[in-house]
């Protein structure tokens, strides 16, 4: 098996105004995107490949979808997308050297947000290894930051468990105010998050909502600031889904990458908690405490 991962490239100057993101990612095996990474790149033998960071919204099949692109440096002659044990969207290739990833809103989008790695399977008619494995994880990002710096909005937001109804998966960012004001509010025409604390804010979404937030992506959500005279300061930033690691293998990708394990430290954080939490966001994401919750 070969493993080698590529730097990022292709960085824009997509964010501002105090969230300050390291620009280059370290060559461990696996490429990880920064708010302003367009693009991330991987290779393995003399194949290259690269995918589009920034998936965007579509009618698909008479639905909404998130399609994320890449593209090869051989001609393809197949693609397919799956999850441990199962085919997981839809891969089509769409001209001869690049293809396109569809997940459809609903189940698939829930599922790759909620830290799902996903897998894609590539052919090629030329170069060498003619097969071979990317291992993608798509997740919600902020973005596009403009306004005033004396709020800080958390680029990440991560799955986490919480006991709730019929879904134990919510979604969580994070924001702060400098200075002295009373309260924060987020606004937009849809997706606006449950906001709690002060002065860091939790800012959380269900996925339905989540996903009103990130369609369409080019829609951002005001943060507001102030005290009882009123706004104090503004900022807004756009919700995204994005990819942020990225790695190919010509092995098995089952080998390379198992499903982990329940970590022992996030089981004894889980089982540590008084009775009746229901909130279990300080232990770890959405999926390491699920895999300890027996």
């Amino acid at each position: 098996m070969q493993l080698r991962t590529l730097a990022l490239a292709s960085l824009a100057a997509l964010a501002a105004c105090n969230n300050p993101i390291p620009e280059t990612a370290e060559e461990t095996g696996v490429s990880t995107a920064a708010a302003t990474a367009t693009r991330l790149y991987a290779s393995v033998g003399d194949n290259e490949l690269s995918f589009e960071t920034l998936g965007t919204l579509e009618e698909r099949d008479g639905v909404r979808a998130l399609i994320i692109r890449a593209t090869a440096n051989r001609y393809l002659s197949g693609v397919l997308s799956f999850v441990p044990d199962d085919a997981f969207g839809d891969a089509h290739v769409i001209s001869e050297r690049r293809f396109e990833i569809v997940l459809h809103e609903g189940h698939e989008l829930n599922t790759v947000l909620s830290g799902l790695p996903l897998f894609v399977r590539v052919d090629t008619s030329t170069g060498t290894p003619r097969s071979y494995t990317a291992r993608i994880v798509i997740a919600p990002r902020f973005f596009d930051f403009r306004g005033d710096s004396g709020i800080w909005i958390d680029e990440a937001v991560n799955p986490i468990y919480v006991v709730q109804g019929n879904t134990h998966l919510l979604y969580r960012g994070r924001a702060s105010v400098s200075g002295y004001v009373d309260w924060l509010s987020v606004t937009a025409p849809d997706g606006i998050p449950q906001v709690y604390g002060r002065p860091n804010y939790r800012l959380d979404w269900s996925y339905p909502t989540l996903y009103q937030a990130i369609d369409p992506h080019t829609v951002p959500l005001t943060f507001s600031a102030g005290a009882d005279d009123g706004v104090a300061m503004q900022k807004t930033a756009r919700l995204v889904a994005r990819v942020t690691e990225f790695a190919v293998t010509d092995g098995d990708a089952y080998d390379v990458w198992p499903s982990p394990d329940c970590d022992p430290a996030v089981y004894t954080c889980y089982h540590s908690q008084p009775a009746g939490t229901t909130d279990f966001g300080q232990c770890g994401t959405y999926r390491q405490v699920l895999r300890c919750t027996y």
